[in-house]
């Protein structure tokens, strides 16, 4: 820990750098994950009868805003880079380095925060403009309890696609594996659906998921859905997917590498 402390200063130089470079890509990506708007259209026509499990317009409204946002500071690409480079065999010039590639990674998607939000910035504010309700005041409680959710969110997606993406290790392409889980995750991350509009069976179940944890818990304690003093269960859940998650990449990690070894990669 004490030499990646040392090293830090020159990876987020790298790590950033390489942001940079692809900016355009990145702007690119960012602007094609802007399903929440279109998703926002379509309820608030739903909720124009009426509301639905507690949602009025502006509840609607401030539900897809906020999941703009929390989309955009959860969100990685790790398992294309991670599949790519043990594909071609890139992943041999890492290793040589004393940090773990996977730290390397997560250095370069937290420091793309910035960038993506800077991005993003100009449709919040167009779209806060022509809705005001959008606009709300969160407490103290519900900013520090978003803060937390937000991160064991971005680390559960980080660890999902890097295990998705050691499968690389033994099979071509994880793409596929990939697309699977992500067609759940828009069904039940609450990306598409509000997870409140979800029937209370499939609400059940679903809550001991990973899916929930990754987006609809920092959305709805941002926006007051859930309160702070009943979000101690949902964040239980996802202190048991993140532990659960960090011991499944390490053995998973060290089980690929002697694999990509003894193929002489």
């Amino acid at each position: 820990m004490n030499r990646f402390a040392r090293a830090l200063p020159d990876l987020a130089r790298v790590a950033f750098a390489g942001v940079v470079t692809y900016r355009a890509e990145m702007a690119i990506w960012i602007l094609a994950t802007t399903l929440p708007l279109v998703m926002l259209a379509v309820w608030d026509a739903v909720v124009a009868e009426g509301p639905v499990a507690g949602f009025d317009g502006s509840g609607v409204a401030r539900y897809f805003f906020a999941t703009l946002i929390v989309r955009q500071l959860t969100g990685v690409w790790l398992l294309w880079e991670l599949s790519q480079e043990i594909r071609s065999g890139s992943l041999s010039i890492k290793l040589l380095r004393p940090q773990n590639p996977l730290l390397y990674h997560a250095l370069q998607m937290l420091l793309a925060l910035p960038l993506r939000l800077v991005v993003l910035a100009p449709i919040l504010v167009v779209f806060a403009a022509l809705r005001p309700e959008l606009v709300w005041w969160a407490s103290p409680a519900q900013w520090g309890l978003f803060l937390v959710t937000t991160a064991l969110a971005w680390w559960i997606t980080f660890g999902v696609q890097a295990l998705i993406g050691m499968v690389s290790f033994w099979a071509d392409k994880a793409d596929g594996l990939f697309g699977v889980w992500f067609t759940f995750w828009m069904l039940a991350s609450g990306y598409m659906i509000p997870f409140a509009f979800l029937p209370e069976v499939a609400r059940d179940a679903l809550f001991w998921l990973p899916f929930r944890a990754t987006l609809a818990l920092p959305i709805e304690v941002w926006t007051g859905t859930l309160p702070v003093a009943d979000a101690g269960p949902d964040v239980a859940v996802q202190l048991v997917w993140s532990l659960g998650l960090a011991l499944a990449v390490a053995a998973m990690w060290r089980r690929g590498l002697a694999r990509y070894g003894a193929f002489g990669a």
